[in-house]
């Protein structure tokens, strides 16, 4: 009982921590926003964001990418570590090409507005 109970007022304390750590860095982070868009116009930070957009593409992509190349590794260590059992590591393994089909979707439809540029290419369409 008093294992449970230790264990118990260490997660609340974690959970606490980590909580005023999120909001900390939540809040620094507005702050600096704040402060950006009263020193900056707001033509100057759009102008930033899209010299920046190519890089945020690529970091996508390649979050996609270590998922794809990461994945087993990662099913055989929850497999390992007993958070899984033998037909969930096979069932994750199964699922991993049909996850990442469906990142890199969201990724074209969102990212890159597939329909949006589609759309702009067709004659007779205004937008």
């Amino acid at each position: 009982m008093v294992v449970f109970r230790s264990s118990f007022v260490m997660r609340r304390r974690w959970f606490a921590v980590l909580t005023m750590l999120a909001f900390v860095l939540a809040l620094a982070i507005g702050v600096l926003l704040w402060q950006s868009v009263q020193t900056s116009s707001v033509v100057v930070i759009q102008t930033r964001i899209e010299a920046m957009r190519p890089l945020f593409t690529t970091i996508r992509f390649l979050v996609i990418a270590l998922m794809a190349l990461l994945w087993p590794a990662l099913t055989q260590a929850l497999h390992r570590w007993g958070h899984v059992d033998e037909a969930g590591a096979v069932r994750l393994l199964s699922l991993r090409w049909r996850m990442v089909i469906w990142l890199l979707v969201i990724e074209l439809m969102l990212g890159q507005n597939l329909p949006g540029r589609f759309l702009d290419l067709l004659p007779g369409v205004n937008r």
